[in-house]
Parts: C-alpha cells; structure tokens; sequence
C-alpha cells in the first residue's frame, strides 16, 4: 500500500531521538546554578533627588533638541517638495 517507506522512516527517527537522548548532559549537572538557593546580592547606588533630577532636565533638553531637528527636517522636505511640484506644474 506504499505504508512501508513512511512508517520505516518514522521508526528510524524514533530511535535516533532515544539514542540522543540517553547521550544528553542534563543542563543542571553542567551548571551549578540550580543548587544555590539564596540570591545574590547587588550593590547599587542610591538614586538621590538631586541626581534624578538632573537626569529629568537632561531627558527633557534632549527631547526637545530631537523635536526641533524633526520639526526643521520636515519642513525642509515639505518645502523641497512643494517647490518640485511647482515647477514641474508651471513648465
């Protein structure tokens, strides 16, 4: 019935799939990782109001230089396109 191929091929991967697996390093015995049960302690600095403000006014001069080079680019391209169209228009 032309069942043979298919299901031979089936078969062959099934136990290629087992022989892998019995060859497979479990991840937690290659890592130490799993058996540490606290968690570890990071030193960071305290974020004082001076500081965060500072990184406020930062972030808003920023922001607004970025707005003003989108505003200034946008109106250079409008212009360049309206001009271009005119004078294909007018020609």
């Amino acid at each position: 019935m032309g069942f043979g191929g298919s299901a031979a091929a089936m078969n062959v991967v099934m136990k290629n799939n087992r022989n892998l697996l019995k060859r497979r390093k479990k991840l937690k015995d290659t890592l130490g990782s799993y058996a540490r049960s606290e968690k570890p302690e990071f030193d960071f600095p305290e974020a004082t109001p001076q500081v965060l403000t500072g990184i406020r006014e930062r972030l808003l001069l920023e922001n607004e230089l970025i707005r003003k080079r989108r505003i200034i680019a946008f109106v250079t391209i409008l212009s360049v396109l309206i001009t271009g169209f005119i004078i294909i228009m007018f020609n």
